[in-house]
């Protein structure tokens, strides 16, 4: 019989029978054809519940199918053909047994992007009874029970007009979507090429071995185990599976490579739900019942950044604003790029080929004189030379001098409006990216808007009702929703993680069907190691093999042993009320003790607590929240003086390179600019954070210290002095070969992403389960902080140079705009998913790096300015050269540059070595104040002055304008450390109160306990999910429930038969929904 073809039976049994019936029958793991399921479901149903609950259900009146989620036949189905609800009930997570129904974990088969079931998805209607063709699904030995795909479903197109998009057509509201019937004209160019080659073994390996397995036992799999057998694993009398990991033997996994990019497109990739409101709704990762599109890179609204964290939204507001900023100074400045390019400076600069160099200071109007105090002095050799007399062949010793004069009043007082804009710019900026900041914050609502973070817990109060009854009693209208009382276990958090990764290896490692337990694990170890030789103990050491991995599990397991038995105290409480007003009540009250206890609002009456609000829950690090404060501090200064140690050996070999070619030099720093955010996340990873936030801050100052030294200071130190204005290797040369690398090289490679294809063509097709190639689409990993450092050394470099470079602004503002669409590109395409960081790396940068960037600035512009004409070379009028240098000189360059020939005069006025360069003067003894700052006229080495008598004016000017940003800048960092330090301000709230109630925010998540893990898709939980809504959790696995990723297990398995676990092992998530919703779920 089919069922679906007599729409009677709908009017027989109200609709808890068939939702609870097939949720039953798939934990039994009933396997049936798609027509018998129903029945089945009846069957299995009835036999499993009570006869009062199966009375009380048939007293109720006939349900109407629509209201039942059933869906509107697609065109061509038989009559009376009804596709089946989702399985997914309002209010009833999944995963938590129900009353009525057997302690089971759902752990059925799955096609892993199917949502609409647990079980194998229908296959497409027949048009008739006679033209129904058997299904294309064939049993797998993955695991003992899980069945996929031999061959993936067709493309929605191969359906003709039946489908429309990856949308089943339906008249209700809760549509479900088949990730992999995405029409292909919504899919990344990367999926429609893999799903044209995955058919091919030489691109997808596993599709022969897939099929021959098939072959193999697609006849018997399904006979060789019982029901019992197949689901033994998630039984609640085998507390060996589910509680210490979903497996008690290893499995044959065959992955597909159609979900692996399902899962890219619709959990990696960020999404929107297709809607008619004005706005861009972000739909959360594998969003289910709603018609998604992924984000278009140059279409989307600036204003709808702010979807990927508060962090994300400021990073781009700040990246535009800065390139409209530095594009305005340029234009200001175009008057020194006319004056540079012009006969005035330097005879328009004959010879100069590059147009974009053409308008900077590089001098090319120069002449040889004779100098002989010059040699020794150190000058390059493409500047100092042998002449010999043609009459009289005496030699003498040569320099070359720059006839340019750059530091002129009108061309300082054009720098000094730059400045003067880039300054203001900056005020203003600062004010603007509030607001935008509470714009950003209004039009997302998450948990932070809603929560509150105690640090200061009595050590015993791990009971979350008694915190729900304190913020209830002491605060009127304060519902609380959800309450996290954390403890102090990151040992065994850590423990446990590293514990379920080293499973998940050996599981990998050993053959299908081997028994997980330690005694069959220990006895392969042995004979492995027992059998290994010189070379394979050698690579052991580099990567461990299966007796390593099982001695550390043994560790491991005694190490969970001992600290589960452990009381571990409260750390941190985090509440989350139901309204805004509510939080705001309680961060106002409790961020005033005085207040608090004037009140009364004290925690069992004696102990004033202290609140804050905390950062959003994916930015929280679990496993580090109780880290000491001397033990962080003692890394990071670690850490730090790593960086500084990087810093020199890079700038050595960037000093070597460049005495070779300075092109070259300059693509190593940005090669080294590249490179170093790698090492940076090496030396923080060792450090720890309680956030994200801090995290992303320590990485931030180590990459930008690096940065701006690699790029603006070493760059400047390894350049001869008498080198900066030379059009051949010299100074400006660099700078505009950084330029064009920032704009051209480093951008190519983002875009190109070499890595993401690697990983996602070449890797994942060869992975060995579907978590492993999963992982391989997870996207480049990027990190906010690195993302920072690269804005603000573009624009340091910009400001640090433009005085003599001032198209250098031009090109900043060129660089900033790449950067913002590059960066757009691959936010929505191939980055990982990044936490939703808050403002703190943003308040980090306007508070301290900008105003540092215009202080450079202010300082530089001052040094640049007194050192012209930057050749080291004085001039004494009062003396000429005599007879003996006079005549026809032949000037042969050290370099083995071109000769030349000039006439020396006899009333010629005397050249001699001066040092025009500041920062390498020598302190006068005589004097203990160190004459070198500022860079005026009046600090010139006496008997060495060069300066002209505009140079004087404009020296005296620059010179104290970097005394003045200097002196501003010590005002700042120390406001900032007295507002960190001493006189934090209280609690202020961000932006107005929304009215939107917790509950009733579409995509909301609370503070669960999570640690990400290399080996696993997504989170391991380190609380008890028993008591955690499914809406609460921030990501859905299709494949798995979330007791799956339940860390407390582990433990209660590896505490059965020894010891209770100790009250506070583990914290304690509790979930409380308002009374209204309370109502709407029953």
């Amino acid at each position: 019989l089919w069922a679906d073809s007599f729409p009677s039976l709908l009017s027989l049994f109200p609709a808890s029978v068939w939702f609870e019936g097939e949720r039953t029958c798939r934990r039994q793991g009933t396997q049936t054809q798609h027509c018998l399921r129903w029945i089945c479901c009846i069957d299995t149903y009835i036999k499993t519940n009570s006869g009062v609950n199966q009375e009380k259900d048939m007293q109720r009146p006939p349900p109407n199918p629509a209201q039942m989620g059933y869906q509107q036949p697609p065109p061509g189905a038989p009559a009376g053909y009804r596709q089946p609800p989702p399985p997914r009930l309002q209010g009833i997570p999944q995963g938590i047994p129900q009353q009525g129904q057997p302690n089971q974990a759902d752990n059925s088969p799955t096609s892993a992007f199917h949502p609409a079931s647990r079980g194998p998805p229908p296959p497409p209607p027949p048009a008739t009874l006679e033209q129904a063709q058997p299904q294309r699904y064939h049993p797998q030995p993955q695991g003992d029970e899980d069945k996929v795909y031999l061959e993936d479903p067709p493309a929605a197109e191969t359906f003709g007009d039946e489908y429309q998009g990856n949308q089943k057509p339906d008249d209700d509201d809760e549509a479900s979507v088949d990730f992999l019937l995405d029409p292909k004209h919504e899919m990344t160019w990367g999926r429609r090429f893999a799903l044209a080659f995955k058919g091919f073994s030489c691109y997808n390996p596993s599709v022969a071995m897939a099929r021959k397995e098939a072959e193999n036992t697609a006849s018997s799999a399904s006979e060789k185990l019982t029901e019992g057998e197949k689901f033994a694993n998630f039984s609640s009398s085998s507390p060996g599976a589910i509680g210490a990991y979903p497996f008690t033997k290893s499995k044959k996994e065959t992955p597909s490579l159609a979900k692996a990019w399902a899962y890219f497109e619709h959990f990696a990739l960020p999404r929107y739900v297709v809607d008619d409101s004005e706005g861009l709704t972000t739909a959360e990762p594998g969003e289910e019942h709603l018609p998604t599109k992924l984000y278009n890179p140059f279409c989307t609204p600036h204003n709808q950044l702010g979807d990927w964290g508060l962090g994300v939204g400021l990073y781009f507001t700040t990246l535009r604003a800065l390139c409209i900023l530095t594009f305005l100074g340029g234009v200001v400045s175009i008057p020194n790029i006319l004056y540079f390019a012009g006969d005035d400076y330097s005879d328009g600069q004959s010879g100069l080929d590059n147009v974009v160099l053409q308008g900077s200071a590089i001098c090319t109007d120069t002449t040889w004189v004779p100098c002989e105090s010059c040699e020794g002095n150190g000058y390059p050799d493409s500047r100092i030379a042998t002449g010999i007399n043609v009459d009289t062949g005496d030699n003498a010793t040569f320099a070359l001098r720059n006839n340019c004069d750059g530091a002129t009043l009108e061309q300082s007082y054009i720098n000094l409006g730059v400045i003067a804009l880039i300054s203001a710019g900056l005020f203003v900026m600062n004010f603007t990216i509030r607001r935008v900041e509470v714009q950003f914050d209004e039009d997302e609502q998450t948990a932070q808007d809603y929560s509150v973070a105690i640090t200061n817990p009595p050590l015993d109060a791990y009971d979350p009702e008694e915190w729900r009854k304190f913020f209830y009693e002491k605060f009127e209208g304060a519902h609380v929703t959800t309450c996290t009382v954390g403890v102090d276990n990151d040992l065994l958090v850590n423990a446990l993680v590293e514990r379920r990764e080293k499973l998940r290896l050996l599981e990998m490692r050993v053959e299908p069907g081997t028994s997980l337990d330690t005694l069959t694990l220990a006895s392969m170890a042995a004979q492995q190691e027992e059998h290994r030789r010189f070379f394979a103990k050698m690579m052991a050491l580099l990567s461990p093999g299966l007796p390593e991995l099982v001695s550390r599990l043994v560790v491991l397991n005694s190490r969970i042993q001992g600290l589960s038995q452990r009381s571990k105290p409260v750390t941190n409480v985090f509440v989350t009320f139901e309204t805004e007003a509510a939080q705001r009540q309680v961060l106002t009250m409790l961020s005033n003790s005085s207040i608090a206890k004037h009140r009364g609002l004290l925690f069992r009456d004696k102990v004033a607590l202290k609140a804050k609000e905390p950062d959003e829950p994916n930015t929280i690090r679990w496993q580090d929240l109780n880290v000491k404060p001397k033990m962080r501090a003692r890394q990071q200064f670690l850490t730090t003086f790593a960086t500084v140690i990087a810093i020199g050996v890079v700038a050595l070999i960037i000093r070597i390179v460049n005495d070779w070619n300075v092109l070259f030099s300059s693509f190593g720093i940005a090669i080294a600019n590249v490179l170093f955010p790698v090492f940076g996340k090496l030396l923080t990873n060792f450090e720890s954070h309680h956030t994200e936030s801090t995290k992303q801050r320590s990485l931030y100052f180590k990459i930008a210290l690096f940065r701006w030294v690699n790029t603006a200071v070493v760059i400047s130190i390894i350049t001869d002095f008498e080198k900066t204005l030379s059009d051949e290797q010299g100074l400006i040369s660099q700078i505009y070969a950084l330029f064009f690398a920032e704009i051209v090289t480093t951008n190519a490679i983002q875009l190109a992403d070499i890595g993401g294809h690697i990983s996602r063509h070449f890797s994942a097709p060869r992975a060995k389960s579907q978590d492993a190639m999963n992982l391989s689409f997870q996207g480049s990993e990027v990190q906010l902080a690195e993302r920072y450092t690269n804005m603000t050394k573009i624009l340091l470099l910009a400001l640090w140079y433009c005085s003599i470079f001032p198209s250098a602004l031009f090109l900043c503002a060129v660089a900033l705009f790449i950067n913002y669409y590059t960066d757009r590109f691959s936010l929505m395409r191939t980055w990982k998913r990044m936490p939703h960081l808050g403002p703190k790396i943003s308040i980090f940068s306007r508070r301290y790096f900008f105003p540092a960037a215009a202080t450079a600035m202010a300082v530089m512009s001052s040094y640049y300015w007194a050192s012209f004409p930057f050749d080291n070379i004085c001039v004494n009028e009062d003396e000429t050269v005599g007879e003996s240098l006079s005549g026809t000189w032949l000037v042969d360059p050290f370099d083995d540059g071109d000769n030349e020939t000039l006439s020396v005069n006899a009333s010629s006025p005397v050249h001699f070595h001066c040092r025009q360069d500041f920062f390498r003067f020598h302190k006068n003894a005589s004097s203990k104040i160190d004459e070198r700052f500022p860079f005026i006229a009046d600090n010139q080495p006496e008997g060495s002055e060069w300066m002209t008598e505009d140079q004087d004016s404009v020296t005296e000017i620059w010179g104290w304008v970097a005394v003045g940003f200097l002196c501003l800048f010590a005002i700042v960092i120390a406001t900032g450390c007295c507002g960190r330090f001493l006189c934090a301000p209280g609690y202020r709230p961000r932006g107005e109160d929304q009215g939107i109630n917790f509950s009733d925010v579409p995509s909301i998540s609370s503070y669960i306990p999570q640690v990400d893990s290399p080996i696993f898709s997504y989170p391991l939980v380190a609380a008890s999910t028993k008591n955690i809504h499914d809406e609460l959790f921030s990501w859905d696995d299709p494949e798995r429930p979330y007791e799956y990723y339940d860390l407390s297990k582990d433990a209660e398995y590896l505490m059965e038969g020894i010891a209770d676990l100790s009250e506070g092992a583990f914290s304690q998530v509790v979930h409380w929904p308002p009374p209204k919703r309370e109502q709407a779920q029953i």
